[in-house]
């Protein structure tokens, strides 16, 4: 007997052993594994951000939230995605952007013809944004008043100046530069894998990306939690100073001197997590640039921890962000973006999901085959949704539960399109009454006129 209990100590003792080392083994490849860890030094979000800081650029947080999100270089005379898990290129050149100083800013072109040459030229690597920024975003550069908006950036293999483009217009506009270093993104990019072939296809609100053929995306998997209502609450309007709270349909409204209001969604088993909160402010829209910095003041008043937050999608009013995982939008509830925040003469609405991905689960091998982005095309046609109706198209994530587990959510990648103002799945606008969308959009033009 005095055997087997010695004999069994060493059992156990081996046996936590390797459970130890392999947690560790495990937490370092997260780590290494994924973009979300690759640059955790990020600073947290935080209420600290005031608008004036913003206005006057004096806070990193814009670099945050505004870092393109995707990139593309050539192989073989053809532009391919970049790709690397562990070198982030659009975090590489938001780095080296903060030391950058313009000192001339000189319009090039705006000719379809120039700006699809400059798509195709080998001799550029290319990141962009999923819409228009302004260059006035980022600082003021002694420049004139203009905003220069733009999507994309060329980068040669000089230092001393790049190209800005925009899709929509085709404006090229040409940056001298000093005190930045793009060396270490050029070696990224040349040591990244090329993907997936693609091409720049002109669409209604500029240029697409679109896939040459079918190929299999990752599927990856997230441990998700979720702030509570009263978290939003005291962030958003005060620990003492909330005045009313009404309940209808099931949704609670707090108010605060009835200049300030937080919708909480239902504590029932569907509730989506979606809030919506007012400020009531008179005033006019801000110019772009402006709605820009504004919408990054009441993102960061929410004290969502995401540290992939990203901008994604403005409008004539409206600036939304999504989270951005491995260089691809998740869409929340079908379609929905996590925050957008919305302008109008009489207030700023904010509506934004609570959900938060927490602990990526390392990668095991599944996969989903999307078919090539002319056929995606070709599918929606059938169901009436025309080519020159669609606004842009891109890859996002689709995010479902995992019946595994209930804080456990799977990121599938889909095709997603906007069309008439919307974003939709592909499989979505498949099922639509497009009959209706295009009633709705010729009385629209009517009323215009």
């Amino acid at each position: 007997m005095k055997f087997k209990f010695k004999f069994g100590d060493l059992f156990l003792g081996i046996g936590t052993a390797v459970a130890i080392i392999l947690s560790i083994v495990l937490w370092i490849f997260i780590m290494t594994n994924d973009q979300r860890f690759s640059h955790i030094a990020q600073s947290p979000h935080s209420s600290s951000v005031n608008r004036d800081q913003l206005r006057n650029r004096n806070t990193k947080d814009l670099y945050d939230l505004y870092i393109p999100t995707n990139s593309y270089g050539f192989k073989k005379g053809h532009p391919y995605r970049l790709y690397d898990s562990k070198k982030n290129l659009p975090f590489e050149f938001s780095r080296s952007l903060k030391n950058a100083k313009v000192t001339k800013t000189v319009d090039v072109s705006s000719s379809r013809a120039d700006y699809e040459k400059l798509l195709n030229n080998p001799n550029f690597i290319q990141l962009t944004y999923p819409d228009e920024i302004t260059l006035r975003l980022f600082a003021n550069y002694n420049l004139d008043k203009r905003n220069r908006e733009f999507n994309r950036i060329f980068i040669p293999n000089s230092n001393s100046w790049l190209y800005l483009g925009n899709d929509k217009t085709n404006q090229v506009y040409r940056l001298s530069l000093s005190g930045v270093n793009f060396n270490r993104l050029r070696k990224y990019a040349k040591n990244a894998k090329y993907q997936s072939q693609v091409s720049f296809i002109r669409m209604k609100s500029g240029y697409s990306t679109f896939y040459d053929k079918s190929y299999d995306w990752k599927v990856y998997s997230y441990i998700t939690n979720y702030q509570s209502d009263s978290f939003f609450v005291n962030r958003l309007l005060g620990t003492s100073g909330v005045t009313s709270r009404t309940s209808k349909d099931g949704q609670t409204t707090y108010s605060l001197n009835y200049s300030n209001r937080l919708r909480v969604p239902n504590a029932d088993k569907s509730n989506d997590h979606n809030y919506l909160y007012t400020n009531y402010e008179k005033g006019r829209i801000p110019n772009v640039n402006n709605r820009l910095l504004d919408s990054v003041y009441y993102v960061y008043n929410l004290g969502l921890t995401e540290q992939d937050l990203r901008f994604f999608d403005a409008d004539k009013d409206s600036v939304s962000y999504v989270n951005n995982i491995e260089g691809i939008p998740v869409f929340l509830n079908e379609h929905d973006v996590q925050v957008n925040t919305k302008f109008s003469t009489g207030a700023i609405n904010v509506a934004f999901n609570s959900i938060n991905f927490q602990i990526p689960v390392p990668f095991d091998g599944e996969t989903e085959r999307l078919e090539s982005t002319d056929e995606m095309i070709d599918r929606l046609a059938t169901n009436g949704l025309r080519k020159d109706d669609i606004e842009k198209v891109i890859i996002g994530f689709k995010v479902e539960k995992d019946k595994s587990n209930n804080s456990l959510v799977n990121l599938v990648p889909a095709y997603f399109v906007k069309a008439y103002g919307e974003w939709k799945s592909a499989d979505e606008w498949s099922k639509q009454d497009m009959q209706i969308y295009r009633s709705n959009k010729v009385a629209v033009e009517r009323e215009a006129k």
